[in-house]
């Protein structure tokens, strides 16, 4: 069986890395629907790129600010520099797969409740953001099919890790909460 190694990147913050443009597709965005408390009505999506999770958010009727760390057009570094006029209830995003623990950080700066779609590891930060933090994970049964830098998606791409949605603030109840997905929900990419 073929194996493709996991490899570290190095973390740049001004600097894009082809690594870092898998695209959200919107079936992962349903999964993640259902577990955003009702009391939210606002999220700030800070790494929003082509705006994948954010057109998916205002459909189910969220007001989105859209912001991105590379995109000229939305700019605002979220690593480098700190929205002090934040109105956002809550942080939903995929970061750059480079900077995802740095994101990580920065959202609980922030103090609201956020989800970050991440690969599902067991790294050292991952552990303690569960037990030291409080955050909560929603892990889908099949992998994530990213939509590529090159636009593969669906049956011309797979995911070589599986992935999650980390939470802080969405007070599921369980540090690991399952959800189907099945291979009808994966045809829904865009």
């Amino acid at each position: 069986m073929a194996t493709k190694p996991k490899m570290n990147q190095k973390e740049k913050v001004n600097e894009s890395q082809k690594r870092d443009f898998f695209r959200t597709p919107r079936y992962a965005v349903e999964l993640l629907q259902k577990f955003i408390p009702t009391k939210i009505k606002s999220i700030w999506e800070c790494a929003s790129g082509e705006y994948h999770i954010s057109n998916v958010l205002e459909e189910f009727g969220y007001e989105v600010l859209s912001t991105d760390i590379i995109n000229k057009n939305n700019y605002f570094n979220f690593i480098l520099h700190y929205n002090h006029y934040l109105k956002s209830d809550a942080i939903i995003t995929n970061p750059p797969f480079s900077l995802k623990q740095k994101f990580y950080q920065r959202c609980k700066e922030y103090k609201i409740p956020f989800a970050l779609l991440i690969p599902a590891d067991y790294s050292k930060w991952i552990i303690d953001a569960i037990r030291f933090d409080g955050c909560e994970k929603i892990i889908p049964t099949r992998r994530i099919d990213y939509i590529t830098p090159n636009n593969k998606q669906g049956k011309n791409s797979t995911s070589q890790f599986h992935s999650m949605w980390l939470t802080w603030g969405f007070q599921i109840g369980k540090t690991e909460t399952f959800v189907d997905l099945s291979l009808d929900m994966k045809k829904s990419i865009e």
